[in-house]
């Protein structure tokens, strides 16, 4: 039975590796890439119903709080009037609406803590697209063999820093042949640069 699972297990390594020849990296990341951005969209837009709902139930809280607070002038109102059958149905719709407000605080705070966690995660899943996306131009350029097509900060270069470059190269060649033909007098090449 060992000889029939060895076998198969060469088979099937054979067949992998077949597979592993036809198909394209490029292709399989350009997929890989499109399957996270789709998650990524759909992480963004749960993000974004979260705010809402966030905004929607912390809008509710204040209205709530509002009530509870006309509700308090009135259970004053029938008190100093001694309407004690007004008051106990006020009483009860502020119990109402003291509880309301409390589930309320519970569910934004939920809502909130929620929201973090998926800003948190839409955070790290964009940096991994970009890490990707950056994997599969590289990919791409070293398919085509053409030089990095990415610049970064450090492949910049500002005018000023090719004329104080230039300065430089001027100076070490006029030492340079200073020092090569001491007894000849060195003329100064800025200068009947700027006499021309």
């Amino acid at each position: 039975m060992t000889v029939l699972s060895r076998m198969a297990r060469l088979f099937r390594a054979d067949l992998h590796g077949l597979l592993d020849q036809i198909e394209e990296p490029d292709l399989l990341l350009k997929q890989a890439l499109r399957e996270m951005e789709a998650e990524h969209r759909v992480l963004m837009d749960q993000a974004d119903t979260l705010q809402r709902q966030n905004a929607r139930l912390q809008q509710s809280r204040q209205r709530q709080q509002q009530e509870l607070a006309q509700l308090q002038d009135d259970l004053a109102l029938c008190l100093a009037q001694h309407n004690d059958d007004l008051a106990r149905a006020l009483l009860r719709k502020q119990l109402v609406l003291q509880r309301n407000l409390e589930d309320g605080v519970l569910q934004l705070e939920a809502n909130q803590k929620q929201h973090q966690r998926v800003a948190t995660q839409v955070e790290q899943q964009r940096s991994e697209l970009e890490r990707i996306r950056l994997q599969a131009q590289q990919l791409d350029v070293n398919k085509r063999g053409v030089g990095p097509s990415v610049t970064t900060a450090s492949d910049t270069v500002t005018d000023a820093e090719v004329e104080v470059a230039l300065l430089r190269a001027k100076a070490q060649f006029q030492t340079r042949a200073a020092q090569s033909h001491p007894d000849e007098p060195h003329s100064n090449t800025t200068d009947q640069e700027g006499a021309q």
